[in-house]
This record gives C-alpha cells, sequence and structure tokens, in this order.
C-alpha cells in the first residue's frame, strides 16, 4: 500500500500542475497581445479613436476619460503619424491572486518618427483588455516654442 502511494502522489501532483498549465496561458497570452496590438496599431493608423477606446478594460475607461484619450492619441497621431512597422522588444506575464497582467514592449517605426510603445493588457488569453498604452519618442516632448504658443494661447 506504501507503494502505491509513491507512485500516485507524484501522477496527481504532475496531474494537477498540468491543468494549470503556466506555459499554455503565457502561450495564449502572447499570441492573444500580438493579435490586440496589430488591430490597435490598425486602428492608431486609421485614426479611429473609438474602435481604441473600446478596445480598453473598464478599469482603464474608469482612469482615463474619453476627452483624455482623445487628447492623447490625437497628439501621437499628429507627431508621429500612422504605424510604418512594429517589432517587440519586450515580453513579460504576471499571474496572481489579483489576476494576470502582460505587459508588451513594441519598438514601432512611425512615418515620422521612432518610438517605444508599451502595452499593459489583463486577463488572458481572448479575455485580455487594454489596461494602458504608454508611448515614447523624442517626437513628443514638449519644445520650448510649443511652451509659448500655449502660453499665448487666449
Amino acid at each position: 500500500m506504501h507503494r502505491i502511494n509513491l507512485l500516485i502522489l507524484p501522477l496527481i501532483g504532475f496531474f494537477a500542475l498540468a491543468a494549470c498549465n503556466p506555459l499554455a496561458d503565457f502561450t495564449a497570452n502572447a499570441k492573444e497581445a500580438e493579435a490586440l496590438i496589430e488591430r490597435f496599431q490598425a486602428h492608431h493608423s486609421r485614426a479611429d479613436l473609438d474602435a481604441m477606446y473600446a478596445m480598453t478594460s473598464e478599469a482603464f475607461r474608469e482612469e482615463t476619460q474619453r476627452g483624455q484619450f482623445d487628447e492623447f492619441a490625437d497628439i501621437v497621431a499628429k507627431r508621429l503619424g500612422p504605424v510604418e512597422a512594429s517589432e517587440q522588444v519586450g515580453f513579460n506575464v504576471n499571474a496572481g491572486t489579483a489576476g494576470t497582467s502582460t505587459i508588451v514592449t513594441m519598438q514601432t517605426t512611425f512615418e515620422q518618427g521612432e518610438g517605444t510603445e508599451t502595452y499593459t493588457f489583463t486577463g488572458s488569453g481572448t479575455d485580455m483588455r487594454l489596461q494602458g498604452w504608454q508611448v515614447n519618442s523624442d517626437r513628443l516632448m514638449v519644445s520650448a516654442e510649443d511652451l509659448e504658443a500655449l502660453e499665448n494661447t487666449p
């Protein structure tokens, strides 16, 4: 009987781990994130702000009012233009008791310059929603002329 327990317990542990299969979740998140980013960038390139905002999570919409999002997306569009090419340079999945978050960093070539986009998603697989979108580029920096124009605007 003791020998049977020694064989059964490891098998139970193996099947329990197989059911959780973190590698499968990682792969599913990687594929879904790639598809979501392609869609989001296509919407950006067409200046389809409604579609971009619709891809965001409820928590994102609670923190970022539609007008704030439109203003940021408009600045990115005017200063950088449509996406011409994009390559993934970073990927991270964090799973915990609060849920799963996936962070993807893209090196993106826009029509008018280069930038690094960081996408943060919540959820996993097909339930993933955009939680954050950051764009870092020299073309988004505020110049002295920009500040002067803002100060002179009534």
